[in-house]
C-alpha cells in the first residue's frame, strides 16, 4: 500500500491509496487507519458494493439512519408512516442482499417503471452537510462509490481540522465548550428535492427540533476539528440568536475557505471514504433529468479499530438527554401532527 497527496488540494487532512491489495486482511485493516487518520480518501479500485460492504464491516459495525430502520422494521407504524414507508421501500429495492440493507443506500436519478425513484437524492445538487448531523456519535465513514454513468459528475469534500488549527487558543476554547441547537430547514441541504425523499432526508438529519451537538469533535485517530450543523443550525445553546448568528458567520468565513476544498470529479469504480465527525461534503454537480447516474453508499463505523469508538446514536436537548423511547414518541407525534394537519380527521 503506498499514500499520495490527491490532486488539486493543498489541506493537510487527505490522501489517495494506491497498490493496495482489497483482498488482504491485513492491508483492509490498515487501510481503515489510514482513513482514520486522513479523513478523504481516495482508492481508485473497481469493486462490487457487496465487496465494499464486506471491507468496511472490518473496520466496524454498519450503520443506516436510526428511524429509517425503524420505519423499515414497521416499529413505526400507521397510516401517518405509510408514504414514508413505502418510499423507502422504492428506494431499497434494488439492494437484494439484505444484510446489506443494514448500511448501505442508493443514490441515483433513474427510476423504475412505475416511475418511481430507485435512490436518495434523485435531482439537483447537495450543499455542504454530513450524515445524521444532529445524533452524538453519528457514524465514521461513508464509502461512496461510483457504480456506473459517474463521468461529468462532482463531489466536493472539505475536512474542518485545519481551519480549527489555524483559529487562536482562546478560539478554540470557545468551539470546544459550545453547543448546536439543531432545527431543520426545509429545502436547505437539496433544494428541489421531492417531498417524499426530503421527509426521509429530515428523519435522517433532524428528526426531532431542538436536539443539540458539540460543535467541537475528532477523529477516532484524535485528530481535532469541528462538527459543523450547516442547513440544521439554529443556534449555539446560551447565546442570543444575535451572537449565535454572528459567530456561526465567522466560522463560515474560516471553514469554508477553498483551500480545504478538495473536489473529485468522477470516473466509474472508485471510491472516496470520508469521515463524518469533521468532514462535510457536497455534490456541485447539477443532476438532472435523464441522468444516468449511478452511486452506492456504505457507512460504517470504526469500533473494530478503535473500540472506545462505541456506536450508538444519543440524542440529547437543552434539558439533558433523552431516551430512546422518548425521541420516538417525539418524532412520532411530529409525523402524526403533519399528517392530520394535510388529512384532518373529521
Amino acid at each position: 500500500m503506498k499514500l499520495k497527496p490527491l490532486s488539486h488540494y493543498n489541506a493537510s487532512i487527505g490522501c489517495q491509496v494506491t497498490d493496495i491489495d482489497l483482498n488482504s486482511d491485513d492491508e483492509i485493516i490498515e487501510l481503515g487507519k489510514v482513513i482514520a487518520n486522513n479523513a478523504i480518501v481516495l482508492v481508485d479500485k473497481n469493486i462490487t458494493t457487496n465487496r465494499l460492504f464486506d471491507i468496511m464491516m472490518q473496520w466496524g459495525s454498519p450503520s443506516k439512519a436510526l428511524f429509517h430502520d425503524l420505519v423499515a422494521q414497521k416499529k413505526l407504524s400507521g397510516k401517518h408512516w405509510r408514504e414514508i414507508f413505502l418510499h423507502l421501500g422504492y428506494i431499497t429495492k434494488d439492494i437484494e442482499d439484505q444484510d446489506l440493507r443494514s448500511a448501505v443506500s442508493v443514490i441515483t436519478y433513474k427510476t423504475d417503471a412505475k416511475n418511481k425513484p430507485k435512490g436518495m437524492f434523485t435531482h439537483g445538487e447537495l450543499r455542504w452537510h454530513s450524515d445524521q448531523i444532529s445524533a452524538v456519535d453519528a457514524p465514521r465513514v461513508i464509502g461512496l462509490q461510483s457504480v456506473s454513468d459517474s463521468v461529468n459528475s462532482q463531489t466536493g469534500f472539505l475536512c474542518t481540522h485545519d481551519a480549527f488549527n489555524s483559529l487562536s487558543d482562546d478560539l478554540k476554547s470557545q468551539i470546544k465548550e459550545l453547543k448546536c441547537l439543531h432545527k431543520w430547514n426545509e429545502g436547505v441541504c437539496a433544494p428541489g428535492i421531492s417531498a417524499e425523499q426530503s421527509k426521509i432526508l429530515r428523519l435522517n438529519m433532524t428528526p426531532v427540533d431542538g436536539l443539540i451537538t458539540p460543535l467541537y469533535s475528532k477523529l477516532s485517530s484524535g485528530i481535532e476539528g469541528v462538527h459543523m450543523p450547516t442547513h440544521t443550525f439554529d443556534r449555539f445553546v446560551g447565546m442570543s440568536r444575535a451572537e449565535s448568528d454572528d459567530f456561526y458567520r465567522y466560522l463560515c468565513k474560516v471553514i469554508y475557505n477553498d483551500k480545504f476544498v478538495y473536489t473529485h470529479n468522477w470516473t466509474d469504480g472508485q471510491i472516496m471514504f470520508m469521515d463524518q465527525e469533521i468532514t462535510l461534503h457536497c455534490r456541485p454537480t447539477n443532476v438532472s433529468a435523464g441522468s444516468a447516474r449511478n452511486m452506492a453508499r456504505v457507512i460504517s463505523y470504526l469500533n473494530h479499530l478503535y473500540p472506545d469508538d462505541i456506536p450508538g446514536q444519543k440524542f440529547y436537548t437543552e434539558t439533558g438527554e433523552l431516551t430512546l423511547d422518548e425521541v420516538i414518541a417525539l418524532v412520532d407525534n411530529r409525523v402524526k401532527e403533519e399528517y392530520n394537519n394535510i388529512f384532518p380527521t373529521v
